[in-house]
């Protein structure tokens, strides 16, 4: 047992030589604290810096994300426009071409295709504009015509040449219309 005894001893002597330090030694112990923490603090700056630059660029992608969406939206409403533009002429053939038609079976023939075509044209967002009995909006209208009116008439649609249309309520084709004019009696003079 005497040698347990003096193991233990040698053991706690050998701890407490470990633990007691020098003053240089705390010194030294102390300096490379300070700079394990500076160079903890630089670690943690450049991974603030570089979440920072993380979270700007997600934001910029995001933006990018968004316009280029945008920008592949309006590029295909245009087309669409310009297609249905194309497509909007010939509703007009067969508009005229029913106004013009004696023949009561082939009027009824064009009617059913001007009907198809509403009905194709509805599916794709188109609109019929509703102006007729309105004030003139010079910005959904082209005046082709003024005509004389009763006062109550004045700047009002009073017939409708061409139908105008909006596709996802924006212009695609302006109705063309006939507006009332009432004239002062001091401009007859």
């Amino acid at each position: 047992m005497s040698t347990d005894k003096q193991s233990k001893e040698d053991l706690q002597a050998q701890k407490a030589s470990e633990t007691t330090k020098t003053p240089q030694e705390e010194i030294d112990l102390k300096e490379a604290i300070e700079e394990i923490k500076k160079k903890l603090e630089a670690q943690n700056k450049q991974s603030t810096e570089y979440l920072d630059l993380l979270q700007r660029t997600q934001a910029d992608f995001i933006n990018y994300k968004n316009r280029v969406e945008k920008e592949i939206s309006g590029i295909v409403l245009l087309e669409k426009a310009k297609f249905l533009s194309d497509f909007l002429g010939y509703r007009d053939n067969i508009v005229q071409a029913i106004d013009k038609e004696t023949n009561q079976e082939a009027k009824n023939a064009l009617e059913t295709m001007l009907d198809s075509y509403d009905v194709i044209l509805k599916r794709q967002g188109v609109e019929r504009l509703d102006v007729l009995g309105k004030d003139f909006d010079f910005n959904i209208c082209d005046c082709v015509l003024k005509q004389d009116c009763r006062p109550d008439k004045q700047n009002k649609v009073l017939a409708v040449v061409q139908d105008g249309f909006t596709l996802n309520n924006k212009l695609i084709k302006p109705a063309k219309v006939v507006v009332g004019v009432c004239k002062d009696k001091g401009e007859e003079k």
